[in-house]
């Protein structure tokens, strides 16, 4: 692990930045129809539950990331064996996140270009940030933050000053009653954005205030569900439920339909920059910490030897996970929600945790 210390502000913007920009841009509860709001509040709430078990789990070792401490938890052999399994699950939903934001720019923008050129640039990118280091990453994301507030904020004044907002796309709310919700919500909404909250356990030993990451993390939580449940009610408001639950990014869609006026025209190009800006970011957490988590877990020294290798098998991945942007949601809406993410967010971190609290009182009692 490097040396580096990293501010619980420059954590919360990090925080803010990972939770909000995926969801806000894709089909984010479309499920649950014009309650799409109802079930960001409700993921949430789980999302902020699951996180005060992520941690508890961190409490146990502070200064060690999720796969060193797994071995002193379970022991060298299983401990291995899990430390191993998130940072493959790191890699992983990182490939996705890229081939998401590549298969969007290359609807929108870039229409003749290749996604495995959008791809390559991306990654080109994250990786010279990488290798400055998570301070430098840290404060990068805290400068273009102002800018990704600014743009939004002058974005969404628009779409709401433009006219095309209708309240009465949001009724009846919860026509199909709170069980439906619900379904859509656990575990959908919880695991995504709101579980993968645990990829900032690799981020926590580099946190120079402890003490203040579990009001940090759970405030970032909060803004991050209040703002995402609020982008729903604009995309139902502005594109009504049938439109919204069949437009593949609503919020571009939303943005589109935008006009009347000549400086609202291309709305979506701004909105499209930022969400790019945005994803930059999300996909740098996740090689980080896939490069973090492969360097503690076999014992090398600089984990900036492993920029350029993990880098390509991640170029690798998100071309192979799927052949075509069908392909695409089903693993990932499916596949990865209930064989991927119920594993890893929900079961091993409760292992871990009961694991961890029966020897610390073991320790406990045979102090006394």
């Amino acid at each position: 692990m490097e040396k580096a210390k990293i501010s619980t502000r420059q954590l919360l913007i990090l925080v803010l930045i990972f939770e909000t920009v995926s969801a806000i841009i894709s089909g984010f509860g479309a499920e649950a129809k014009q309650d799409a709001w109802i079930t960001a509040i409700i993921g949430m709430l789980g999302g902020i539950c699951l996180f005060l078990i992520y941690h508890r789990l961190s409490l146990f070792y502070p200064d060690l990331p999720i796969t060193e401490y797994a071995k002193k938890i379970l022991g060298p052999v299983v401990g291995r064996f899990i430390a191993l399994l998130y940072v493959v699950y790191f890699l992983f939903n990182g490939s996705l996140v890229i081939r998401e934001f590549a298969s969007m720019a290359v609807s929108f923008v870039f229409i003749q270009t290749p996604f495995l050129v959008i791809i390559a640039l991306m990654l080109v990118a994250v990786m010279y940030v990488i290798g400055k280091g998570i301070e430098v990453l840290s404060r990068t994301a805290e400068l273009f933050f102002a800018v990704l507030f600014l743009v939004t904020t002058t974005g969404l004044t628009l779409i709401l000053t433009s006219g095309n907002v209708d309240l009465q796309n949001l009724r009846p709310v919860l026509e199909e009653g709170w069980l439906t919700v619900l379904k859509q919500s656990i575990p959908g909404t919880v695991v995504f954005p709101f579980g993968e909250v645990i990829v900032f356990l690799m981020l926590f030993p580099y946190v120079n205030e402890k003490r203040k990451m579990k009001k940090t993390v759970i405030t970032g939580l909060l803004i991050s569900g209040c703002f995402i449940g609020f982008i729903m009610m604009v995309n139902v408001s502005v594109l009504g439920v049938d439109l919204f639950t069949r437009t593949q990014y609503p919020l571009l869609t939303t943005s589109q339909l935008i006009e009347g006026r000549a400086f609202l025209e291309r709305l979506d190009a701004l909105f499209l920059v930022t969400a790019i800006v945005g994803g930059f970011f999300r996909i740098s957490i996740y090689l980080y910490a896939t490069i973090i988590g492969t360097a503690t877990l076999f014992g090398i020294p600089s984990y900036r030897k492993l920029i350029i290798p993990l880098s390509m098998v991640m170029f690798i991945c998100s071309i192979a996970i799927a052949s075509n942007y069908v392909e695409f949601i089903y693993t990932g809406l499916r596949v990865v929600r209930f064989y991927v993410q119920i594993p890893m967010l929900f079961i091993i971190p409760l292992i871990l945790l009961l694991v961890g609290w029966i020897q610390e009182k073991k320790k406990l009692n045979s102090a006394h």
